[in-house]
């Protein structure tokens, strides 16, 4: 990759940031297409992420950003305009920036968590569903769940009041699923999914369900990408649970993150 001063810019924030794989992939895939662009790591923390947000408006070479935790919200509520799928969510995660300086938004994670980790939605029919963390992405892969034929779902929070107004909110544009805000236990589910940053750092998160409860008849997805086999899925295997890798939520968006910046 020769990066030049005609090199298109692009950011992908998170904080942390050393567990993020997006650059790693998408860069071959900018070789491979023969496109002049580049996408980097770039660290900011909540607290600097809008004074971080002017910068990047005025940055005239930036082609856009992609999101990750705990980001996407605060992407939404500052960009100039956004789809309705960030608008359902009022969350963000891919931002294309105009020539002249307007962030446009939109949020492909629960697509791509339907698509790569769970079979583009067959996965999830007929399931009782459990979601642990109500963020930016638990609540895409909230309301995807709901339009993919899931029978019933729950969703946890650390907040509970965070879990109750998704629960709600989903409750209201789909009446005929049986959605609730609950605890994190694993009764009475068939599939669960981590979608807390809790297995970024093995050695010291704790796990965000009772591992104890875990057993052959559900189906287990952890969006962490890094590391690939997160504590949870470790015990999931020993659990005898069908598992599926962090890795599909992001490499089924690739394609249409390419799109969104116009290649």
């Amino acid at each position: 990759m020769m990066i030049s001063g005609k090199t298109k810019i692009f950011f992908m924030l998170a904080d942390p940031i050393g567990h993020v794989r997006t650059p790693e992939v998408i860069n071959p895939m900018f070789d491979a297409r023969a496109i002049d662009a580049v996408m980097v790591p770039v660290h900011f923390t909540p607290s600097d992420f809008a004074t971080g947000w002017v910068a990047m408006k005025k940055t005239r070479n930036l082609g856009g950003i992609v999101v990750s935790v705990p980001h996407k919200e605060q992407a939404f509520e500052l960009s100039d305009e956004a789809d309705e799928a960030a608008r359902e969510l009022r969350a963000a995660n891919v931002i294309r920036r105009t020539d002249d300086g307007r962030m446009i938004a939109t949020n492909l994670d629960g697509r791509g968590f339907i698509d790569g980790m769970l079979n583009g939605g067959i996965d999830a029919k007929g399931r009782r569903a459990l979601v642990v963390g109500c963020g930016g992405a638990g609540k895409a892969i909230a309301y995807s769940l709901a339009k993919s034929g899931c029978v019933s779902l729950r969703v946890s929070d650390m907040d509970a009041e965070r879990a109750r107004k998704l629960a709600e909110d989903i409750s209201r544009l789909y009446p005929a699923l049986e959605v609730n805000a609950s605890d994190n236990s694993l009764a009475d589910i068939d599939l669960l999914v981590n979608a807390t940053p809790c297995g970024l750092y093995p050695e010291k998160d704790p796990l965000p369900v009772d591992i104890a409860q875990l057993h052959r008849g559900i189906l287990v997805a952890d969006i962490i990408m890094k590391p690939r086999e997160t504590p949870l899925l470790s015990a999931a295997i020993a659990a005898g649970c069908d598992v599926r890798y962090g890795a599909g939520m992001l490499d089924s968006q690739m394609a249409h993150i390419l799109t969104y910046f116009g290649y």
